[in-house]
């Protein structure tokens, strides 16, 4: 059971991986989750690849991030609920960034159950 729960969960963050293209080179991303659910209370996203510096917020959300070799953990919470979209400042780098879902709450701070119909959008 363990297992098969583990591959769900793989299968899930990897079908909600990076929309667009490729975005290399330096300069800054901005990172958008795009949710089924409408507004959202908070995210853990993992940012996979080389040059992140920092994962700094956009609007009224609290973003807190550690980067360990070449993944850097997110924490985005928008305090009453709303689109979760943070900016991560990169250095020069030879391939895309990789964006995986780790978890999702709601306003409402429960979390989502299915991360199915979540994308991550990548964008300058």
């Amino acid at each position: 059971m363990r297992l098969r729960d583990a591959l769900l969960s793989l299968t899930l963050a990897l079908a909600a991986c990076t929309d667009g293209g490729p975005l290399v080179g330096p300069g800054v991303v901005r990172v958008t989750l795009d949710s089924p659910n409408g507004d959202e209370g908070a995210a853990v996203l993992l940012l996979v690849g080389e040059g992140v510096i920092r994962a700094s917020a956009t609007d009224e959300a609290d973003v807190y991030s550690e980067t360990r070799g070449e993944t850097t953990r997110v924490v985005v919470v928008h305090p009453s609920g709303g689109t979760l979209t943070f900016d991560v400042d990169m250095v020069e780098r030879s391939r895309p960034l990789v964006a995986l879902i780790q978890e999702v709450a709601g306003p409402n701070d429960a979390l989502r159950n299915d991360l199915g119909g979540y994308r991550v959008e990548l964008s300058r």
